[in-house]
């Protein structure tokens, strides 16, 4: 496969999805590995006619934009990394389950969950890097794993790989930007209805209504 990573002056790399990495080829048999597909969520870049062959990359470590030879070529390469993604999620092998989950709570603001502010969340959406409690992860599935990768912390398997991407963010890193225009009126609680959290969680992570862009 072969493509045009627009991050790299309009180099053209020749890329591979090897087991859990999206990798490029740098030198003969030496790939250098570019993504890590469980932390990473793959998105469209729009409507813009002139980029209907480009797609985002999007990870706790950044964005970064492809774009592939052909409008069929990205659709093929998207499906490919999601699946991709979702079978990398499945292979991983379990970590000490008391260990990861008392890493993941003591990350800045993990112990509450980051939408509703629930105490001990027991659930996590591994591409912000964030804790949210069960009547919040429902929604977040609801959304797709293009917006919110969900994960048990009790039930589900944790590599060291994907708990680092987490220590890396957190609940009080990643609601400074994305809560940071939300007033109290705008926020839901613990005992806020289904309905409410559908639409908080949904202006939050879909239409970034209350996101800082700097």
């Amino acid at each position: 496969k072969q493509w045009y990573q627009r991050r790299v002056r309009g180099i053209l790399m020749y890329c591979v999805i090897d087991d859990s990495w999206l990798k490029c080829l740098v030198a003969e048999d030496d790939f250098l590995e570019l993504e890590h597909l469980p932390t990473t969520t793959v998105k469209p870049v729009g409507n813009e006619a002139s980029r209907n062959s480009c797609f985002y990359m999007v990870s706790p470590k950044g964005k970064r934009c492809y774009q592939a030879l052909t409008e069929l070529d990205r659709r093929n390469w998207m499906a490919s990394l999601t699946q991709s993604s979702i079978n990398a999620l499945q292979r991983t092998n379990s970590t000490t389950q008391g260990d990861h989950v008392a890493r993941m709570h003591a990350i800045a603001g993990n112990s509450v969950c980051a939408d509703c502010g629930a105490p001990d969340p027991e659930w996590a959406c591994i591409d912000h890097g964030i804790t949210i409690c069960i009547d919040c992860s429902g929604v977040h599935r609801s959304l797709g794993v293009n917006i919110s990768k969900v994960r048990s912390l009790l039930l589900d398997n944790w590599t060291d790989d994907i708990i680092t991407c987490m220590e890396s963010k957190g609940n009080s890193r990643f609601n400074e930007r994305y809560e940071h225009h939300a007033s109290a009126a705008d926020k839901i609680s613990c005992d806020s209805s289904r309905v409410e959290r559908d639409v908080f969680i949904r202006r939050k992570y879909v239409e970034k209504a209350f996101y800082r862009k700097d």
